[in-house]
C-alpha cells in the first residue's frame, strides 16, 4: 500500500509541476513585448515597409491591415471582391492618410485556375514594393459554416480546400523569393539579398486544425496550411536562412466579427480587432506555431492534458451549440 501510494503521490506531483510548467511557459508567451518592430524598416532608397494581407476585405484580415497601417506599414490589400476593397482603402486613407495602399483582386477559392489567379502578376505586382510582411489571412467557411461533410456539393468542398489549403500555399512559394530578397524587377537576382533583412510571414490558422466535426474539410484545409508552414520554418532552418524570414503559424480559436458570427464578443470569443492585435504582439516569439489570444491558449494547455474521450465530448458539445444556433439563426431570418 506505501508502495503504491507512493507511485500516486510522485504521478499527481509530476502532474501538477507539468501543468504549471505549461501554464508559466504560456503566459511568459504573452507578457513578452512584440517584435513587429523589426520588420518596420525602410529600404536604402528610404521607402516604408510594406504588408500583404490576403483576405483584408473583412474580418481579421481587415483588422491586420488596420493596425499594421498604425505601425506605419504601407498596405497591400487582396481580396475578391473590388467595390469592399476599394472601401476597405479609403478607410485606410482616412484613418491613416500617410499610408499607401494598393489593391489586388484574386479569388483565391478559384487559384487552380490561370485565369482566376495569376500568382505571377501578383509576384511582380509586389517585387518592386519594399515587402517585409505577407499575411496569409484569406480563409472561410462554407455557407452555412456548421454541418455534416455529406450535406456539401463536391464544389462547395473543392472551393474551401483551394481558398483554405491551395491558395496560400501557391502565394508563399511565388512570394518567398521576393521576401528573400531575390527577386526584384521583374526577374530573379543571385542568392545574395539585393536589401536589408528580415522579413515576416504570418499564416492564419484555426484551432479546428485539430479535427472538428461540422467543420471537416475547412478544419482539412486549415490543418494542412499549418503544417506548410512548419515545414517551411524547419526548411529556413535547414538552408540557413531562418534569420532572414520568420515564420509562424497561429492557430486562432472563437472569434466575433467575422463571415459566419456576428455574436457580440465575450472572453472565450473576442473580436476580429483583438485577435488581430494579439497576432501581431506574438511576432517575433521565437515559435513555429502559437494560439496568440491568451485564453484560447490557457483553453488549449488545459485540454491538452484532459483524456481523449472528454476532450471529444467537450469538442462535440461547443459544435452541436454552434449548430444549433445557426439553425435558430436561420429561422429567424
Amino acid at each position: 500500500m506505501n508502495s503504491f501510494n507512493t507511485i500516486t503521490s510522485a504521478i499527481g506531483t509530476s502532474l501538477l509541476l507539468y501543468t504549471s510548467y505549461k501554464l508559466l511557459n504560456t503566459a511568459r508567451l504573452y507578457l513578452r513585448p512584440s517584435g513587429l518592430h523589426r520588420y518596420r524598416y525602410t529600404d536604402v532608397t528610404g521607402q516604408r515597409p510594406w504588408a500583404l494581407v490576403t483576405g483584408s476585405s473583412s474580418g481579421i484580415g481587415k483588422n491586420l491591415a488596420f493596425e499594421l497601417a498604425e505601425h506605419g506599414f504601407n498596405i497591400v490589400l487582396h481580396g475578391r471582391n473590388p467595390s469592399k476593397l476599394e472601401t476597405v482603402r479609403d478607410e485606410l486613407h482616412l484613418a491613416h492618410p500617410d499610408t499607401k495602399v494598393r489593391i489586388i483582386v484574386a479569388d483565391a477559392s478559384q487559384c487552380h485556375r490561370p485565369d482566376a489567379v495569376d500568382f505571377a502578376h501578383i509576384r511582380d505586382e509586389v517585387a518592386s514594393l519594399h515587402l517585409t510582411v505577407l499575411i496569409n489571412c484569406a480563409g472561410a467557411g462554407p455557407n452555412p459554416a456548421f454541418g455534416g461533410l455529406e450535406k456539401y456539393g463536391p464544389h462547395t468542398i473543392i472551393d474551401s480546400l483551394h481558398l483554405n489549403a491551395v491558395f496560400p500555399t501557391l502565394l508563399t512559394a511565388t512570394l518567398l523569393p521576393v521576401l528573400r530578397g531575390q527577386y526584384r524587377d521583374g526577374k530573379p537576382t543571385s542568392n545574395a539579398p539585393t536589401r536589408p533583412r528580415p522579413a515576416l510571414i504570418i499564416n492564419i490558422g484555426s484551432v479546428t486544425d485539430d479535427g472538428f466535426p461540422l467543420v471537416s474539410f475547412y478544419s482539412a484545409g486549415k490543418s494542412a496550411v499549418h503544417t506548410l508552414h512548419k515545414a517551411i520554418a524547419r526548411e529556413a532552418a535547414l538552408d540557413g536562412w531562418d534569420a532572414d524570414v520568420e515564420i509562424i503559424s497561429h492557430r486562432v480559436g472563437a472569434v466575433t466579427g467575422v463571415s459566419h458570427t456576428q455574436a457580440a464578443p465575450s472572453l472565450l470569443r473576442p473580436d476580429a480587432r483583438t485577435i488581430a492585435k494579439a497576432i501581431l504582439a506574438r511576432t517575433g516569439c521565437g515559435r513555429k506555431s502559437v494560439v496568440p489570444y491568451w485564453p484560447h491558449a490557457v483553453l488549449q494547455v488545459v485540454l491538452a492534458i484532459l483524456p481523449v474521450w472528454l476532450v471529444d465530448t467537450i469538442i462535440n458539445g461547443a459544435m452541436r451549440e454552434e449548430r444549433r444556433v445557426q439553425d435558430e439563426t436561420a429561422k429567424n431570418e
